[in-house]
């Protein structure tokens, strides 16, 4: 072998020192793809949650999140509420759709009322007592229903309990492909399809827990409804002339809220005493909800 000789002693040593340089790097390499590896964790975690297509930006509610369960017990001698709904303020005018000749099912017009009312007195609007928490127990009946009915979706405003299960149907021959959007979230909540009259969707999962549901129709835009559900049973849908009824009421003071989709909110204090009949008048108009958005070829 030519060259300088290496002894035998110095061999063994410089081995030994790369061994102890390539341990180190290993180390140094091994505690680097750690590091990355968390960062990446990090990273990951932080991403903003992807939204279902079709969500849209959150809304303030008037359905307040309970702080505790609602609670049946005995109620004796209860208390019945009653009273009107008015509306301070210019009406809304209601709208004509002039229907394309493409879409078919639905006729040559449609006419999108903007409020059901009598005089000044406003039906479609929801009454409840925002803050009780015993009272009568909940109803075993909990299925409610929303329909597909000549292009419009109808009731337009209803109240219901939570759980519960809606059941979407059609009425009509043409297409429907209904949305619900919860407004507190804007997430979508559920997609309800039509091909034809007689279909029914049922949503067993949706009516979970207190909310405020706003219901449209992706392919006939005038179309929507509103849903308010409740975990008690003390709320009331005034009829065309703005009457509610509220009964069986435990003796006490409550905060009693009113609402319309498009005429904004109310809301009073009362007291109500055992047995005796309680009264009152709620008028909205202090603020207004956004208008609808109008469907193509309105006028």
């Amino acid at each position: 072998m030519h060259g300088t000789a290496v002894a035998p002693t110095q061999f063994p040593m410089q081995m030994s020192s790369r061994k102890k340089i390539g341990s180190s790097c290993g180390i140094l390499l091994s505690l680097a793809l750690l590091s990355s590896c968390s960062a990446d964790k990090k990273a990951d975690a932080a991403q903003p949650v992807v939204r279902k297509e079709g969500s849209v930006d959150p809304r303030p509610v008037v359905v307040d999140a309970p702080g505790q369960p609602y609670r049946a017990v005995p109620v004796s001698g209860g208390a019945r509420l009653t009273g009107t709904v008015d509306f301070d303020g210019p009406m809304p005018a209601d709208s004509i759709i002039t229907i394309p000749p493409e879409v078919q099912g639905c006729g040559s017009r449609v006419t999108a009322r903007a409020v059901e009312r009598t005089g000044t007195r406003i039906g479609e609007a929801v009454v409840w007592l925002a803050d009780i928490r015993t009272g009568k127990a909940l109803p075993t009946e909990r299925r409610f229903e929303l329909a597909n009915d000549e292009c419009m979706l109808t009731p337009r405003v209803q109240a219901v309990l939570a759980p519960g299960t809606l059941n979407m149907a059609s009425e009509d021959v043409a297409m429907h492909q209904n949305h619900i959007i919860d407004v507190a979230t804007g997430e979508l909540a559920g997609i309800a399809p039509f091909n034809d009259n007689g279909e029914v969707v049922p949503f067993d999962r949706l009516l979970t827990k207190p909310a405020q549901l706003e219901i449209s129709c992706a392919l006939h835009p005038w179309s929507k409804a509103w849903i308010l559900a409740f975990d008690h049973p003390y709320f009331a849908v005034t009829a065309r002339n703005g009457a509610f009824d509220i009964g069986d009421i435990p003796a006490g003071t409550y905060r009693v809220k009113a609402w319309h989709p498009r005429l904004g909110s109310a809301e009073q204090t009362v007291t109500v005493a055992a047995g005796q009949p309680a009264s009152l008048a709620l008028k909205l108009g202090a603020v207004a909800a956004p208008t609808p958005p109008a469907a193509p070829d309105s006028q």
